[in-house]
């Protein structure tokens, strides 16, 4: 979904027309991506609770607070205690450092290069004078000890130093071939000088980096899954979705993220309260976007139903129509003020007090989020949980609006398999489909293009539907209009039959020669 920043004059106060902000900015969720394919969740933040907030990274502490007003797509390093941002043109990946590479080497990729602009099919090691045949592994070619490294470390010391001081010291380095002393190279460069990229939070960026990590939590749901998901069940700004998911949460922040703040989003929650309001801030919502997720509690949907007592008090909604606006300090509240020496503690403690009553003001209480529920039919479902998918799509079909699509995700057919029969059983829904991706990574490179070895084997099972009217809906055609459209489309593979209301003498004598 793009964001395209309109110069009409009302865009200030128009979420969907105001841009993506193209740098990082104070307390927003990031994603750094390392060569290995590691993904790690950055927050900025300068300070908090008196401490500058760390992200963990190889069992160390970096501070984020420099990371605000970066560009996205900056390269970062891997300093002494500290992300140091790079000039802009660095990649995540050293370059192949000339000063390392022997008059071989230089001259092998020079010719590589030739052959690659000439068309040529490029040889690696088409003049190779070394070869791997006599190097034995057994950690005894390097000079340098582990304390000796670990000392560099801990002095600053550049990671090309480290890497040049490492194969200085290595006794087999120059009788290795070509292409085994650039991978070589490349192995120390990702140890000792190590780069990340800051990237943006995205529904797709964290669905990858959660299921890169741990797949379970998203009930084995791809990136490419969640997006098909969403492009079956019809979201757009302005609808009305409802939602049962177990997957953190990313589903919940996906649907706000494309409808920017536009429509209403019905999210099911068991427990006491909803589980996935922390993954919910990795998305970066906005005020409006966050203020367009209304929680509703499963007992609701497919608990007992308590409409037999009218005279039900809503005890939250009284409770938060007595708040005022702005709210008054009460005396225990003034002296607690009065007790503090510094004025940026009397903002700090103002600034939560403020924001405590305003989620208190704008939260809505589960009875209004009931009655929104059964006020309104929803424009399309979407289900992703542990439960049976058959009785939790029955359960919620009824607050599903007539001809709107239906979408339910799982990780394994069985489920889906007997959703999709008892669906065409009791005739509820058309366009029944079951269908389940598959998605491969290739790495391009010259000369070396090849699929990823290591990929996942299924990315789950989707089946989707629309439903028919209770009432009028009719799921069957009737015989006799099927014999119409058979004569009207035609026989098998797509010959028109001959017998027509005016070709009933030709059948007769082609009867009569038979005899």
């Amino acid at each position: 979904m793009f964001r395209l920043k309109m110069n009409d004059g009302n865009d200030e106060n128009d979420p969907l027309q105001q841009a993506p902000p193209d740098v990082v900015r104070e307390e927003d969720y990031t994603i750094l991506i390392f060569p290995d394919g590691r993904k790690i969740f950055a927050q900025a933040l300068t300070n908090k609770k008196g401490k500058t907030p760390p992200v963990k990274i190889n069992k160390r502490s970096y501070p984020t607070a420099n990371l605000i007003g970066l560009p996205y797509g900056t390269v970062l390093e891997l300093g002494v205690g500290k992300l140091e941002p790079l000039p802009e043109g660095e990649d995540i990946i050293p370059n192949y450092p000339a000063s390392l590479s022997s008059e071989a080497t230089t001259q092998g990729l020079e010719s590589d290069e030739a052959n690659a602009n000439n068309g040529a099919s490029t040889s690696i090691n088409s003049e190779q004078k070394n070869d791997n045949r006599n190097l034995v592994d057994n950690n005894q070619s390097q000079k340098l000890q582990v304390q000796e490294i670990e000392q560099m470390r801990q002095e600053g010391t550049h990671g090309s130093d480290i890497v040049v001081k490492l194969i200085e010291n290595s006794a087999t380095f120059d009788q290795k071939t070509e292409f085994s002393k650039a991978k070589y190279i490349k192995k120390k460069q990702q140890k000792y000088q190590q780069r990340c990229r800051i990237v943006r939070c995205t529904p797709f960026s964290i669905c990858e980096a959660i299921f890169a990590s741990r797949p379970k939590l998203l009930l084995n749901m791809r990136d490419d899954t969640l997006g098909q998901m969403l492009s079956h069940a019809n979201v757009s700004a302005g609808c009305q979705v409802l939602l049962y998911e177990h997957c953190a949460g990313v589903i919940t922040g996906s649907l706000a993220w494309r409808m920017g703040g536009y429509g209403k989003i019905l999210s099911i929650y068991d427990g006491q309260q909803p589980s996935c309001i922390e993954m919910l801030r990795r998305f970066n919502l906005s005020f409006a976007e966050n203020s367009s997720i209304k929680w509703v509690h499963s007992g609701d949907i497919y608990g007992e139903s308590n409409d037999d007592d009218p005279e039900e008090l809503d005890l939250e909604k009284i409770e938060r129509d007595s708040l005022e606006w702005p709210c008054p300090l009460q005396n225990h509240t003034r002296q607690y003020l009065d007790s503090m020496e510094t004025t940026r503690e009397k903002r700090q403690f103002l600034a939560k007090r403020c924001a405590r009553f305003t989620r208190k003001l704008t939260r809505q209480t589960p009875m209004e989020s009931k009655k929104m529920l059964e006020g309104r039919k929803s424009d399309s479902i979407i289900i992703a949980v542990r439960y049976d998918a058959t009785e939790t799509l029955l359960g919620l079909l009824p607050y599903l609006a007539t001809s709107s699509p239906f979408v339910v995700y799982c990780e394994y057919i069985e489920p889906l398999t007997e959703c999709f029969m008892e669906l065409r059983k009791r005739k509820l829904a058309i366009n029944l489909r079951l269908s389940d991706t598959w998605m491969r990574e290739y790495q391009v490179l010259q000369g070396r293009t090849h699929p990823s070895m290591s990929m996942t084997q299924s990315g789950g099972f989707i089946l989707t539907g629309t439903k028919l009217c209770p009432d009028t809906g009719i799921n069957e055609l009737s015989e006799e209009l099927l014999q119409e459209l058979r004569l009207k489309v035609g026989g098998r593979r797509g010959k028109k039959k001959k017998a027509r209301d005016g070709d009933t003498e030709g059948s007769d004598n082609r009867k009569k020669s038979k005899k």
